[in-house]
């Protein structure tokens, strides 16, 4: 499936330079190469590059790969101050924060980063794919999802489901592990919550198939591409 090419919203420029930065100063920290980190993470040196120079946003599928990869939580990167997970802690993201990322099909914004390894991923998302060509391939991972519909209308696709019209108040729960992707269907990119379950989280371990969304890498900035 083809991918259009859509600007970052501006901003989302900040976070980019802020993850950018730190991916650097984690891999030169740690004696890594580019090829060294792309022969861990199956995401090109060149692309890589970019990322940590600032001329390109990272998605959060490609940043979930690149951490996963490395067998790192990818709140390392999201929020460096984050603390693990242990009975009686919580978390709270007020309505300014919360880290944004974007990519070619939705702009993220990530809640609870302050604590890693967290059997569920909390993300409000705007959907801004419009077709099913918006994508390279199906967005899969293991697990389980549950999709809520905040404003506008999404059409979901499934592997082996006709597709299912979700408007503002209504919800999905479904295996992840089935290919998937969401379009906007009303005239404003619909708002989404999604809260996917990773049944893994809680393990050190190689987790290269969560949140794997096919070939999708990296989201250019308005005049360039990956």
């Amino acid at each position: 499936m083809k991918t259009r090419d859509t600007p970052v919203a501006a901003k989302n420029d900040d976070s980019a330079s802020r993850l950018g930065r730190r991916l650097r100063a984690w891999r030169t920290g740690r004696g890594l190469t580019l090829a060294a980190v792309s022969q861990k993470t199956g995401v090109a040196s060149s692309s890589l590059s970019k990322i940590e120079n600032e001329q390109v946003s990272v998605s959060y599928h490609t940043l979930k790969r690149i951490c996963d990869g490395l067998d790192m939580p990818i709140e390392d990167i999201i929020n460096p101050e984050h603390k693990k997970f242990a009975p009686g802690r919580r978390s709270i993201t007020r309505a300014p924060d919360g880290s944004e990322f974007g990519s070619r099909q939705y702009i993220y914004r990530a809640h609870a980063t302050d604590m890693s390894k967290k059997e569920m991923i909390p993300l409000e998302m705007v959907v801004l794919a419009r077709a099913s060509e918006d994508f390279e391939d199906w967005n899969k991972h293991e697990g389980e999802e549950f999709v809520y519909v905040l404003s506008g209308a999404i059409d979901v696709l499934t592997e082996f489901y006709a597709p299912t019209r979700l408007t503002a108040g209504e919800s999905l729960y479904f295996d992840s592990s089935m290919g998937h992707m969401y379009i906007s269907v009303s005239d404003e990119d619909a708002r989404i919550l999604s809260i996917c379950y990773d049944p893994r989280a809680h393990m050190q371990r190689d987790i290269s198939d969560f949140f794997r969304a096919g070939r999708l890498d990296v989201r250019p900035l308005a005049n360039e591409s990956v």
